[in-house]
């Protein structure tokens, strides 16, 4: 009858509802039932950045893809929009630099945060690894995020890292054959 308990309960079950459907996404190891296709990468990037924008995101995009991709479009929507929702959550904006050339697609997702200790830069991408000041409920996460964005790529034939930049906050950069 407490409308405040049933707020809060309600509020667990979705978190752990959401760690488990992040669970078995990371034990499936990137894989799924999904067909490659042609995807028009510049209209997933504009999808994505239009939606964070709706929640109240600032969101850039620079540059453009040259031709479409051939990839799971699900997957990569979804390895993407971790890395922006990350970089919106973390850094406040986010800007997603885009290179093509003949043998690769670069994707970039730079913010303006404080960036990751170095000694943390890859250990992120760990299953259930989050930095200590990230642990509040109020940025809620499983610590798998990072960990599926990777696979994905990895799904995909391509690489994500991380790196500081100089002028401050972190760069994802998601490298996709072509």
């Amino acid at each position: 009858e407490d409308g405040e308990a049933k707020r809060k309960i309600s509020q667990d079950l979705e978190e752990v509802e959401s760690m488990v459907l992040a669970t078995l996404e990371f034990m499936r190891g990137g894989e799924s039932a999904e067909k490659p296709q042609a995807l028009d990468m510049m209209a997933l990037l504009e999808s994505l950045a239009a939606d964070a924008r709706d929640m109240g995101g600032t969101v850039t995009v620079e540059n453009a893809a040259l031709r479409p991709y051939v990839g799971r479009p699900q997957a990569l929507k979804r390895c993407l929009g971790n890395l922006l929702d990350n970089a919106l959550k973390y850094g406040t904006s986010a800007t997603l630099q885009v290179e093509d050339g003949e043998e690769r697609l670069v994707i970039r997702v730079r913010d303006r945060g404080p960036g990751i200790p170095d000694q943390e830069l890859e250990r992120v991408f760990e299953p259930f690894h989050r930095l200590e000041a990230s642990r509040s409920r109020d940025t809620g996460g499983t610590g798998l995020g990072l960990s599926i964005a990777r696979q994905i790529a990895q799904a995909h034939g391509g690489t994500l890292t991380l790196r500081n930049l100089v002028e401050g906050g972190l760069e994802a950069e998601l490298v996709l054959p072509r």
